[in-house]
């Protein structure tokens, strides 16, 4: 009797295991391919990657920049700017203010633009109000698989911000 119990146990066990056999993480959560840094006062870089819409090889002359920007802090904080490490340009979107425990590009728009730049890693040094400069090694990807649909720059504005009426207490 021992015996089948076992033995219908481990059918059982083996049934579930194949029912779920195909459902991976990464397709209900995207993973983080980017780049990742801390600045000073509780400022977090997550994710931060350049996409190509075309070959990795010959990157276009203009590529999009997503990141997600984190204050973590008390007081409010601004992007004022991201500068590339050996050359080149970005150009954000537009004034990013980052209200505190809040997150800015957390959505499928770019922060911003970047020019002048080849494939692989990109060192970015990213700029916040009453923070120490931080680079962040940024990865360059082709617009395929998981990236496939995101758009190639900005359109319509800035991506989603908290506006500086909102920071003042």
């Amino acid at each position: 009797m021992r015996a089948i119990i076992c033995a219908v146990s481990v059918v059982a066990m083996a049934a579930t295991g194949c029912m779920a056999a195909g459902t991976f993480p990464s397709q209900t959560h995207v993973p983080n391919d980017g780049g990742n840094a801390n600045a000073q006062g509780g400022l977090y870089v997550r994710n931060a990657f350049i996409l190509n819409p075309g070959h990795v090889a010959s990157p276009a002359p203009q590529l999009a920049l997503y990141a997600v920007l984190i204050n973590a802090g008390r007081r409010p904080a601004r992007l004022e700017r991201i500068t590339v490490e050996g050359g080149g340009l970005v150009q954000l979107a537009g004034p990013t203010f980052l209200a505190p425990n809040q997150a800015v590009g957390t959505g499928e728009r770019p922060i911003g633009t970047v020019t002048g730049v080849g494939a692989g890693t990109v060192p970015l040094i990213f700029h916040f109000t009453g923070a120490e400069p931080v680079r962040v090694y940024t990865p360059v990807h082709p617009r395929s698989g998981q990236y496939a649909h995101l758009p190639t720059a900005p359109a319509g504005g800035p991506p989603p911000l908290v506006r500086p009426a909102i920071l003042t207490p």
